[in-house]
């Protein structure tokens, strides 16, 4: 029997609010990547004109200083687009694993993106930097912008009730599959709850570092490269070795990931102190940029936090057996799954539309290793 390409085959469960799920993140992304990208455009147009005439009255017109600032809007609009990505991929895989903690995670990053686009609106139209000035006078630009919050608003809305309804049908499923020791489970929920932390870490360290290197181009001094050589690619570096330390359950590594994300903090209050305070007025590098850039970093100092404290309850869990629980269940649904293959799909599940309900298992209780794996299937396709 041929196996039919449907979206359970990519992982996504056969229930309809898990799909709508997968449904809002996808038209999200497409709406937020047509208003975002018109709005690149727009920027673009606006400064070619504003170079050439005097419609630009508001910016020194050195074409230099021109072209940066261009850069440092875009920068915002291509992070709005990356950060749909991001989320789409979080879904995705939340969704895939029925992790309800990365839905609840999926659903808080929505509304990072909502608070995002209220910045931008501000910096664009309530309090403009001289530079930002030129948009005043564009109304698509601002049209645009109010798409752009309406749009995250109603996702963050329609997120936030499939998040409700996927809690009551997901529950804590997933944690369950380790079987019935409860240490073991509870350890489990925090090796999940590490893991999306985690991938939100690196999406934060990414966008925060692009902002500030943007930024680089006005701001000559030392201390932005050695951000950009060093700090950068030493926390991404860093991050993957915390999966990986939390993957094998390497202590030493744990400590070493537990100690510098300790430290961290000190170094994003060393930079809010330095955007804030005695900046010479005339040539404020974080003009335009102020509000997004502090924006990150109080979002990034709470991730930080919230993983260091997460890291130490994962710490102390090594050792008890979770490690092996987890390859042990891996190994079984290797197994299972190569059984299957092997019976050739016989009862042809998939077509049945029902997602492990009860009321069509009571049908099969001959079959009752097939429905244990019917279960398991549906229940950790693609993990």
């Amino acid at each position: 029997m041929k196996k039919r390409l449907t979206l359970k085959n990519f992982g996504i469960p056969t229930s309809l609010w898990a799909r709508l799920f997968i449904v809002v993140a996808l038209l999200e992304v497409f709406a937020i990547i047509c208003i975002q990208g018109y709005v690149i455009k727009r920027t673009v147009d606006i400064y070619k004109n504003g170079t050439e005439s005097l419609w630009g009255f508001g910016v020194q017109n050195t074409n230099g200083t021109m072209t940066i600032t261009q850069e440092s809007f875009i920068v915002y609009d291509v992070i709005f687009i990356v950060a749909q990505f991001f989320l789409l991929m979080l879904c995705w895989e939340a969704v895939a694993h029925k992790n309800t903690i990365q839905i609840i995670a999926a659903t808080l990053f929505n509304v990072m993106c909502l608070i995002y686009s209220l910045i931008q609106y501000t910096t664009f139209y309530i309090h403009p930097s001289a530079s930002a000035g030129i948009f005043q006078k564009d109304n698509d630009m601002r049209i645009l912008q109010i798409t752009t919050m309406v749009v995250y608003a109603l996702c963050s809305i329609a997120f936030a009730t499939l998040t409700w309804e996927l809690y009551q049908l997901f529950g804590w499923q997933t944690y369950k599959k380790l079987g019935a020791n409860l240490a073991l489970r509870r350890a489990y929920k925090w090796h999940q709850i590490l893991l999306t932390l985690l991938k939100l870490d690196i999406f934060f360290f990414i966008s925060y570092s692009v902002q500030l290197a943007t930024l680089v181009l006005r701001v000559s001094d030392p201390e932005t490269w050695v951000q950009i050589g060093v700090v950068i690619p030493g926390s991404i570096v860093f991050l993957v070795l915390s999966f990986w330390a939390l993957k094998v359950e390497k202590r030493v590594v744990m400590i070493v990931v537990i100690v510098c994300l300790g430290l961290s903090p000190a170094y994003f209050i060393y930079k809010l102190v330095r955007m804030n305070v005695g900046i010479d007025k005339n040539n404020d590098p974080y003009l335009d940029s102020r509000k997004y850039l502090t924006f990150f970093i109080v979002v990034t100092l709470a991730l930080i936090l919230v993983t260091v404290y997460v890291s130490i309850r994962c710490y102390r869990n090594f050792g008890i057996g979770l490690k092996e629980a987890i390859s042990d269940y891996d190994a079984r649904k290797a197994q299972l799954k190569a059984n299957n293959l092997l019976l050739g799909n016989g009862r042809g599940r998939g077509d049945s539309g029902v997602e492990g309900s009860s009321s069509h298992h009571h049908h099969h209780h001959h079959h009752n290793d097939n429905d244990e794996y019917t279960q398991v299937h549906e229940r950790f396709a693609l993990e």
